[in-house]
């Protein structure tokens, strides 16, 4: 059986706030420029840029809102809507525990064998592995050569981390709660 795991109820308040924002910056933007006689030409690029700026962030929205992570008899795919998507097979999920943390600085983090997807600059869920995964390093357009990382533990964010664990809580060996502070 399948089992979604949404992660964007945290990030859809601010998101919504921002797409507002843009809409109005764009409306303003117009009038402003109509009033200061810029030609058609400019006046048309600047409104197209506000629209695809708008665009860009309703399409996060709701990719993050139609692609939630997932847990199968196959394993637990994590994803961050179309940006980002692992598959982590379920022989190698070890355990997993409700580890709440605020503090990530990156959307996607790969540093001492551990990867951190954040949503919010927080995370609540920790699957370890039994043995490392390979885990493509997030695209640049600077580097030429796009390079994978070992990770033996995966941190993700999941709007109802009990519900999250109970779930992965089928694919592990050893679940435990969560950590005091």
């Amino acid at each position: 059986m399948r089992h979604a795991v949404s992660y964007s109820r945290e990030q859809t308040p601010t998101m919504a706030a921002l797409l507002f924002v843009l809409v109005l910056e764009t409306v303003g933007a117009d009038l402003l420029l109509r009033r200061f006689g810029l030609p058609d030409l400019p006046r048309l690029v600047i409104l197209v840029l506000d629209a695809a700026s708008a665009l860009g962030v309703l399409g996060v929205m709701v990719s993050c809102a139609r692609r939630p992570h997932t847990v199968s008899p196959d394993g637990l795919r994590l994803r961050y809507g179309r940006l980002f998507s692992l598959d982590v097979p379920a022989e190698l999920i070890a355990s997993a525990r409700i580890d709440r943390r605020y503090d990530e600085r990156k959307l996607v983090r790969l540093s001492d064998g551990e990867l951190a997807l954040a949503v919010s600059s927080q995370t609540n869920m920790v699957a370890e592995l039994r043995e490392p995964i390979e885990v493509p390093r997030p695209r640049r357009p600077w580097r030429a050569v796009h390079t994978a990382a070992a990770v033996r533990r995966v941190r993700f964010f999941a709007d109802d981390p009990a519900a999250a664990l109970r779930a992965v809580a089928a694919l592990t060996t050893t679940i435990t709660g969560e950590r005091a502070p």
